[in-house]
């Protein structure tokens, strides 16, 4: 999808014949754009609006695309260029790429000026400057540096890359906006997945703002991305957002940018009478626990097609949870390695008590990172934010809910994302 802007089918060809001849992939050979890639490099190359939101899908190579295009901006007009994220890993993603593709062409390192001291060998190699300078034959400068949102007070560009702006705070954000306002001609590009920030979903819907947006449909298209692997994709966390190039669906982030991890509806949608349904596929026991007085500890057995709460107690004698847990194991037949018992605080007492009876059982600490084995570390800040994510989607998916007043607490928990070195994963409120 295209808004607020024309780019016609002659500017993607000559957009692609200008990297083609300018730059190299990283087998060496002439750097091949898509038609999608094209159109975002030709909207910043030829800056056709002065203020451009873009969306594509995770992977499609967006990032390396706006790098050529300022580069190729910063070696033809004397301009000064930001790259501004929400952190300096991430601004330097962008920034890799231009010193990458400064050394494709020996008209680009004419003019790149190193500073006193530094050899192209080194730069080359680490790629890990904040600045870099390119002396025109007017002998004026263009100019690329990085910063943070949040460190950007104090800095002014007129032309400037918020790239993953959704993962940037409102307040950080304003920092940004204060770096245009030395000149009246200046130029924003927001960059980012349709995370639930208030700054982003409003630029996407202000008819101010030119958009490119570039879901996987047209990946395929383009022979990016195989249906297979779309396919495969959907079963993933977040495909609403990474793939499809649309905000949550709840929309409802309040100031924190924080999202309702289910609503009253869903969850309502979910319950059935008690007694109604029988449980099937393998047996697995929740248990949090709690040391009295107003918290409960619960315990939740869930199978394939409903979950029920089979124990909650305010006592504050943990011995008596864990005799439950141990009795129950027993009497229903569920397999040690199928129930999980909080071990943080008083949960620490319960399952040694439990673990030493019946070794084997799994002790949950909800605080703890993924293991950088498990292939969705790069999707959860940490198992707390996986274990909810779950649950949502497998209630989302059909499971039901045996009737109780509690499961409403569901609605209370929130989500959001939050910018982790270079990529944004989901934490629970």
């Amino acid at each position: 999808m295209i808004e607020g802007i024309t780019i016609t089918a002659q500017e993607i060809i000559e957009a692609q014949e200008l990297v083609r001849a300018l730059y190299k992939n990283d087998q060496g050979a002439p750097f091949e754009l898509t038609d999608g890639q094209a159109t975002i490099f030709a909207a910043i190359y030829k800056k056709k609006s002065h203020r451009i939101h873009i969306e594509a899908y995770t992977r499609y190579g967006k990032s390396e695309t706006i790098a050529m295009a300022v580069l190729t901006r910063v070696i033809t007009y004397p301009e000064k260029w930001a790259i501004v994220a929400g952190n300096k890993d991430k601004a330097n993603i962008i920034m890799a790429d231009i010193i990458k593709h400064i050394f494709d062409n020996d008209l680009v390192i004419a003019k790149f000026q190193p500073e006193e001291g530094e050899s192209l060998e080194s730069i080359r190699r680490y790629k890990n400057k904040s600045r870099i300078n390119f002396r025109l034959t007017s002998g004026m400068l263009g100019e690329v540096y990085i910063t943070t949102a949040a460190g950007a007070l104090g800095f002014g560009a007129p032309n400037i890359v918020e790239d993953e702006s959704a993962l940037i705070p409102g307040k950080e954000h304003a920092m940004v906006m204060r770096m245009l306002g030395d000149q009246t001609d200046n130029y924003l590009i927001k960059v980012g997945n349709p995370w639930p920030e208030d700054h982003f979903i409003k630029s996407f819907e202000d008819p101010e703002y030119a958009k490119i947006i570039i879901d996987f449909s047209q990946g395929v298209k383009e022979g990016r991305i195989k249906p297979s692997y779309v396919d495969e994709m959907r079963k993933q966390p977040f495909f609403d957002v990474l793939y499809e190039c649309k905000f949550p669906p709840q929309g409802q982030a309040d100031e924190g940018n924080w999202v309702p991890l289910l609503t009253r509806d869903e969850v309502q949608r979910a319950m059935v009478p008690k007694g109604s349904m029988e449980m099937f596929g393998i047996t697995k026991l929740g248990c949090d626990i709690a040391g009295g007085g107003r918290n409960f500890s619960v315990q939740v057995k869930r199978g394939t097609n409903v979950a029920k709460i089979v124990y909650k107690q305010n006592t504050p004698d943990t011995m008596v949870v864990a005799e439950d847990i141990i009795t129950r194991k027993r009497a229903e037949k569920i397999h040690r390695s199928n129930i999980s018992i909080d071990k943080v605080g008083v949960g620490k007492g319960v399952y040694d008590i439990v673990n030493r009876e019946l070794p084997g059982v799994y002790g949950i600490n909800a605080g703890d990172k993924l293991d950088d084995n498990d292939p969705e570390s790069q999707l959860f800040i940490n198992l707390r934010a996986k274990m909810f994510w779950k649950t949502r989607e497998w209630i989302l998916k059909g499971g039901k809910l045996e009737e109780d007043e509690a499961w409403y607490q569901l609605t209370k928990i929130k989500y959001r994302t939050k910018l982790e070195g270079t990529r944004g994963k989901l934490q629970i409120m």
